[in-house]
């Protein structure tokens, strides 16, 4: 046997092996829950690059502000329950109607008493929650609205949190090779990029529990300048913001940077939203908050202006919002490089999403691009139903041109846009209709569905339709191309089905068309995938499952004809993959968890390509302060198209959900430092992950492009928090 198999074979073996020895103390020791990370690894896992359009990075810094503040089960509305990775839109609002009805919860575990609320669910949704001061003996009057704190309830009870990130590629492209001195003045000269490799983050946030914030986030991308010379700012982006929520009759106010969230999400809502995976029922139906204040990193997905809600009655909402912001973007038949000040008489070729001012083309787009953004809305709550309508028109400095190719068609283009929604969601005791019509410059586009939550099944049905000429510049609605909200119709089932205490068995069929063409797809196309998930868990400290997925798209392909000619047309594209896996808590301290998947790609009738994963991974409570979590994974895929995705645990508020392909291993290595006694809310976090290629002398392209088989990365990360 060739010894470096041997040697791949004993490290995916040996730690199996030791888990079978340390087996006993499970046994003799109660094993707490391990479902905090976990639980959220199941939802944002699903999130790759195919099937997103945004930034997860919010979506994860939302899951990880639950984690470490969890919702009071007394006092939260059933749209922050809706956020429990857990609970369905419909079990939340369930919640809610059972503390109205019989009194607050006296306890945690009383929440099982609630309809939909199973052994499984509540063990996954207990790591969220918690239940407020001790209730008095004698009831008081219960007001119309939520209290408003003094300026010294907020000084005793706040909040300070300092988080300093610093993240560096220790192989490196020639981007970031300095020029010879003799070309430097060269106009003609390589290109390089302005700034350091580091990716720099800075964060300062004080809140008053889930009702006041400051925040101030920064950040500097890798290869952008940082300085703080000749007028430029240390950090290429900042975003800041003061919020105000549920106090009195002030449901949100927000000054500065702010997202919106209405409806199903096909007018407003944040940077990014869950799509298809093996959550296949709680993140689909969507429940907004309306105005949340933003403190993430993606430079163009937000509003910066002010925006509020207020509460005329306990029933009725009035919000209105306003934004004034520059994006960045580039001009048709202007050179931006050597143009200071406003552009003028000039359309817009494109807007850039990407956040990144790293080479001379990049900063010149940097927000060149001025938009103003005016709109509201009216909610209604009834006692089994919240009805709302909202609306907003953006205008900007110039008109963006409309794309000369085939599929561009249709997009937006000019200088404004007006789009205006009307949205319900309707509560009958174990079902719920939701719905949600949009209209953009007289184009209507609309999503709606039930969903039903019964003693051992969760159950959806979602239908979308989103016309060719359909421009919602600020929404984000399920669909295949999650986010995009445009050119396409959908029916979408999904199921979650507990037939025994141990199992859980959910899964989805979703069929979708693309009425008109897509990039690098020369015809209206359909596609249908389908997704099945079982899991089998027979003791706290054991959880085994398996997970198939296959999905078959129509894609371009050209066909030679007899004359020479050669003709664009569609042929069906096929990707699946199985996965398998375990996870066994040996003891309080120690955690592995063991992956096997593989992939199948065919196109047409082209060869089949093939990929394999194999991971090992381990988590290690050293001490009380100190925590190791490690992987070692092997995969060997036949090009691109057999690819393979698996999430990392990062660092706070990194998104790792890392690509491989290619033949060749990846480790990673994070340690977690939380000292405790005099050093109480310090956190110090450093990872250090490498991937090694037995296929390529050379990794990535252009100016990343990294002479050699292997790319390492070093993470460090400290947080301080304190008060509270």
């Amino acid at each position: 046997m060739d010894s470096r198999i041997a040697r791949r074979r004993l490290a995916i073996t040996l730690p199996l092996f030791l888990s079978l020895l340390l087996a006993p103390t499970a046994f003799s020791q109660p094993v707490p829950p391990d479902t905090i990370d976990t639980t959220a690894e199941a939802v944002l896992e699903d999130l790759t690059d195919d099937e997103i359009s945004g930034d997860p990075t919010d979506l994860l810094e939302q899951l990880e502000d639950l984690r470490e503040n969890p919702l009071d089960i007394n006092t939260a509305p059933a749209e922050d329950l809706a956020l429990v990775p857990a609970f369905s839109s419909l079990v939340a609002e369930t919640i809610v109607r059972f503390r109205e009805t019989f009194g607050p919860f006296e306890s945690i575990p009383e929440l099982r008493s609630v309809e939909g609320i199973t052994e499984g669910v509540f063990f996954e949704a207990r790591p969220y929650l918690k239940i407020g001061p001790e209730l008095p003996a004698v009831a008081r009057a219960i007001s119309r609205y939520p209290s408003v704190p003094s300026l010294a309830e907020i000084r005793a009870g706040a909040r300070v949190e300092v988080l300093q990130r610093v993240q560096r590629r220790l192989d490196l492209g020639e981007g970031f090779d300095a020029l010879p001195d003799s070309l430097v003045d060269d106009p003609d000269a390589p290109t390089r990029y302005a700034g350091s490799p580091e990716r720099i983050y800075t964060r300062i946030k004080a809140t008053y529990r889930r009702n006041i914030s400051a925040n101030v986030t920064l950040e500097k991308d890798p290869g952008e300048r940082f300085a703080f010379d000749g007028g430029s700012p240390g950090y290429d982006f900042a975003s800041f913001h003061l919020a105000a929520l549920r106090v009195g009759r002030v449901e949100a106010l927000v000054l500065g940077d702010y997202v919106l969230e209405f409806g199903q999400g096909l007018a407003l809502w944040r940077a990014a939203g869950f799509g298809k995976g093996r959550e296949s029922v709680r993140p689909l139906v969507k429940r907004g908050r309306g105005v949340r204040p933003y403190g993430s990193t993606d430079e163009n997905q937000f509003f910066r202006g002010a925006a509020a809600t207020l509460a005329v009655t306990p029933d009725l909402y009035v919000t209105a919002f306003g934004s004034r912001r520059t994006l960045d973007a580039s001009f048709n038949d202007v050179d931006t490089t050597d143009v200071e000040g406003p552009i003028t008489d000039a359309t817009v070729a494109g807007l850039a999403a990407d956040g990144l001012h790293r080479t001379p083309n990049e900063i010149a787009k940097k927000d060149a691009l001025g938009q103003t953004l005016f709109g509201g809305g009216v909610e209604y709550r009834f006692d089994r139903a919240t009805v709302g309508v909202v609306g907003y028109n953006a205008r900007f400095d110039n008109p963006i041109a409309l794309g000369e190719q085939p599929y561009e068609r249709f997009d937006f283009a000019g200088d404004q846009s007006t789009v205006a929604s009307a949205y319900a969601n309707v509560f009958l005791g174990t079902f719920q209709l939701f719905g949600e019509v949009a209209s953009s410059e007289g184009v209507i586009a609309g999503i709606g569905g039930a969903e039903a939550s019964l003693d051992r099944l969760d159950a959806v049905v979602l239908a979308r339709h989103y016309p060719r000429d359909f421009a919602s510049l600020h929404g984000y609605a399920f669909g295949e191309r999650n986010g995009t909200t445009q050119n396409e119709t959908g029916l979408y089932l999904g199921f979650r089905l507990r037939p025994a205490r141990q199992w859980v068995v959910s899964g989805y069929f979703d069929q979708y068309r693309f009425p008109w063409l897509r990039f690098a797809v020369p015809r209206p196309a359909t596609g249908h995938e389908a997704l099945l998930y079982v899991e089998y868990k027979p003791r706290r400290w054991i959880t085994l499952y398996a997970q198939g997925r296959t999905e078959t798209r129509e894609t371009s392909a050209d066909f030679a004809q007899p004359t020479g000619a050669v003709l664009e047309g569609l042929v069906p594209e096929t990707r699946r993959s199985l996965r398998v896996q375990g996870e066994y808590l040996a003891n309080r301290d120690l955690r592995f968890r063991t992956r096997i998947e593989g992939s199948h790609y065919r196109e047409g009738d082209a060869p089949v390509a093939t990929g394999v994963l194999l991971f090992q991974d381990v988590r290690w409570q050293f001490t009380q302060s100190l925590r190791l979590d490690t992987r070692l994974t092997f995969f060997d895929t036949e090009g691109f198209d057999a690819r393979l995705y698996q999430f990392e645990n990062d660092l706070l508020g990194v998104f790792a959900n890392t690509l491989l392909f290619g033949k060749g291993t990846r480790t990673y290595a994070m340690l977690t430092f939380k000292p405790g006694g005099r050093f109480e809310g310090l956190d110090l976090r450093v990872k250090l992950a490498s991937t090694r290629f037995e296929d390529r002398r050379t990794i990535s392209s252009g100016l990343n492009e990294i002479d050699g088989p292997r790319v390492r990365d070093l993470s460090l990360q400290l947080r301080y928090r304190f008060g509270g």
